[in-house]
């Protein structure tokens, strides 16, 4: 009898032995802070409990509202949480907390001087943004809608932020309460800013939607528009080509400025560069605002525009949901190798 429950327990072990080495074990993807055996999706910077950049931790359990972790090496436990303010459940928002890609490969690609400050956890003058998000992980989407943008904002407690901010090369220039630069002095009234299409963008009625629904006529990518008039929930502008105005319309579902989802269509600098970058064949859909799979991330981005921020947060998710109508989605899920695995 002894012998037999020796064989169960042995047996047993074996089992969990088995389970624990199929278990899904991921690396985080910067310094993060724990408070209270918590992590939020908000990635408060303030006091906590560090988890340094490339620490292993297992899935325990995933859900929408949390998941569950464990530390590989301390065996400590913790909850990955969202916030109602981000409009994104935690398993949405995991990914870009943790990845099955070890962070060393980026890290070692960063300069010396950057490599220095991730493994201290501090921001400096110069870091690129990639180092940035190393340090300190990514800001919260609601309010830095792309990677992209000139400002970051990030919470240090719940009542408190603070901003990085970077120059035109993307390297910092200032961060938390040190000042911003100083803006150079604005352009004389006579001179005419122009503003770049950075994909293509349908409309209807001569209205482009912040949802950029996928039908209708198309302002291609590229073209050149000058800003007429900008509004709480409305920008009117032109073609410079042809002198058509159209409205570029906001509403409060968006969650987000106006202004700021306007520059996310619409840039001040010459998109040919960034497709040139592109294989022929990407280059190809783009013209076409077609999107297939094997498609790089970028070129989906040029050929259908950035994915509505209230569905899709941050442009390093694994699905971008897009609209064909108010009531039809289309959702493109990518693959490790941010190529385009799969549309639906």
């Amino acid at each position: 009898m002894n012998r037999k429950n020796a064989l169960s327990t042995l047996l047993a072990l074996g089992l969990l032995t088995t389970l624990s080495a199929q278990a899904e074990v991921l690396f985080s993807q910067a310094n993060l802070l724990l408070n209270k055996n918590q992590l939020s999706a908000v990635n408060y910077r303030g006091k906590g409990l560090s988890l340094p950049v490339g620490t292993k931790v297992e899935v325990l359990k995933r859900s929408d509202d949390e998941v569950r972790c464990r530390v590989v090496d301390s065996g400590a436990e913790f909850k990955f949480v969202s916030h109602k303010s981000l409009g994104k459940d935690a398993s949405a928002l995991f990914p870009s907390f943790f990845s099955a890609k070890d962070p060393a490969a980026r890290i070692a690609a960063l300069t010396p001087e950057e490599q220095k400050q991730v493994k201290a956890g501090e921001l400096a003058r110069g870091m690129s943004r990639d180092a940035v998000l190393l340090t300190v992980g990514p800001p919260p989407p609601h309010r830095t809608l792309s990677l992209e943008s000139k400002t970051w904002t990030y919470w240090s407690s719940k009542f408190s932020t603070f901003e990085v901010i970077f120059d035109a090369d993307g390297k910092v220039v200032s961060f938390g309460d040190e000042p911003a630069p100083v803006a150079a002095p604005a352009p004389a009234p006579s001179e005419k800013v122009f503003h770049h299409a950075t994909a293509n963008f349908h409309f209807d009625n001569d209205t482009l939607s912040w949802v950029n629904y996928l039908k209708g006529p198309i302002l291609p990518f590229n073209t050149r528009v000058e800003v007429l008039d900008k509004g709480g929930s409305k920008v009117k502008f032109k073609v410079v080509e042809t002198g058509k105005e159209f409205v570029f319309e906001n509403d409060e579902r968006s969650g987000a400025d106006t202004w700021a989802l306007f520059q996310a269509a619409f840039a001040p600098e010459d998109q040919a560069p960034k497709l040139e970058t592109l294989s022929e064949q990407d280059r190809k859909k783009v013209s076409a605002s077609e999107v297939v799979t094997g498609m790089s991330r970028a070129a989906v981005r040029m050929a259908w525009g950035p994915p509505p921020p209230h569905e899709t947060p941050s442009f390093n998710s694994t699905v971008w949901t897009y609209w064909k109508s108010k009531l039809v989605k289309v959702k493109v899920t990518f693959d490790k190798d941010d190529k385009v695995a799969s549309i639906e």
